[in-house]
């Protein structure tokens, strides 16, 4: 996975369009960056780079140990937009609480699936499944508590000082 991860998790329950069970989400990863823009000031020799205060396109990826081949037809709805909950040991750091490491994080995700899912399983075996969701929502609390959010549509980031 890539280095710009602003959340990893492993081993996670997985929670796909509501209350369905999708499976064990056995690692993942959120991967986010700032926009970048080029600056370049009368006199400078050379551009420098500096903040926009957006981010890029967040990515989320996730290997998820699947509860029931079936569950695959979730991703196929709604033009694969899917609703994700994970809840479980994951790793985030922002700059109003620090690293935050703890086996009781739920994180939710919203955004479309990349990948039309095939079935890539034999009669009588559970397939893990790796699939990638280009996000819109990120959630990520801890007791009710929120650590992360990067809302695209209503423009919410937390902390705001994250972009």
């Amino acid at each position: 996975m890539a280095e710009n991860r602003i959340i990893t998790f492993e081993k996670n329950k997985c929670w796909i369009n509501g209350n369905e069970f999708f499976g064990t989400a056995e690692e993942g990863s959120v991967e986010a960056k700032r926009k970048m823009l080029d600056y370049d000031g009368m006199a400078m020799p050379a551009p420098v780079k500096i903040p926009s205060g957006k981010l890029e396109a967040m990515t989320a990826k996730l290997k998820v140990k699947l509860s029931d081949p079936i569950v695959l037809t979730e991703l196929s709805k709604n033009r694969g937009f899917v609703e994700v909950r994970l809840k479980g040991k994951a790793a985030v750091m922002n700059s109003t609480q620090g690293f935050v490491n703890d086996e009781d994080i739920t994180t939710r995700i919203k955004g479309f699936v990349e990948e039309i899912p095939t079935p890539t399983h034999k009669d009588g075996e559970i397939p893990s499944k790796e699939f990638t969701i280009n996000a819109l929502y990120l959630e990520v609390s801890k007791n009710g508590s929120v650590i992360l959010k990067v809302d695209v549509s209503s423009g919410e980031v937390i902390p705001q000082d994250l972009v």
